[in-house]
């Protein structure tokens, strides 16, 4: 199936699943959403680490029948070192305009022991309905742990679930 572009124009709702999950290691804050939140941990990537906004991106570029967050954002590539993952969220909103589509919904799992999701949950969801264009009613944003389990439950890293309908724009 080829992505959908301006010439393929968006005539039915499409569905995402983006994931991501990136290691703990010494710092003191987490990118989430893009909200800078207080943690005795930062998150290790290439860029900003932020595993929400990752995650949302490649469930809209999957959606569109697109390429993944890596093809057009290389961790090989320096030009990506430390950069905001709100570029990348941006990217994907654009491609997903030009492709005659918009949100419908957006619905995130951050899976992780700490931080804690609840108190920062609002401010996140809405921080990510403002970067996909979208209400804060059409983006839900939970919390889960794994229970003491594997690296996730260890806090060894933190693993985000996104998942996306697109519906047309007109």
């Amino acid at each position: 199936m080829s992505s959908v572009t301006a010439s393929n124009p968006a005539t039915s709702c499409r569905i995402g699943l983006g994931y991501d999950i990136h290691k703990t290691g010494p710092g003191d804050h987490v990118w989430l959403g893009g909200v800078k939140i207080d943690a005795a941990f930062s998150l290790v990537g290439h860029s900003d680490a932020d595993v929400l906004l990752h995650a949302v991106t490649d469930a809209i570029l999957g959606a569109l029948g697109d390429a993944d967050i890596g093809h057009y954002f290389p961790p090989s590539d320096e030009q990506n070192r430390h950069r905001k993952s709100s570029d990348f969220v941006r990217f994907a909103a654009e491609r997903m305009q030009s492709a005659g589509y918009k949100i419908g919904n957006v619905d995130c799992n951050v899976i992780c022991e700490l931080p804690r999701i609840a108190p920062v949950r609002e401010v996140v969801r809405e921080s990510l309905a403002d970067l996909l264009g979208a209400s804060k009613s059409q983006v839900s944003v939970k919390g889960r742990t794994n229970e003491k389990q594997d690296a996730v439950g260890e806090g060894r890293a933190v693993v985000c679930q996104a998942i996306v309908l697109l519906v047309p724009a007109t």
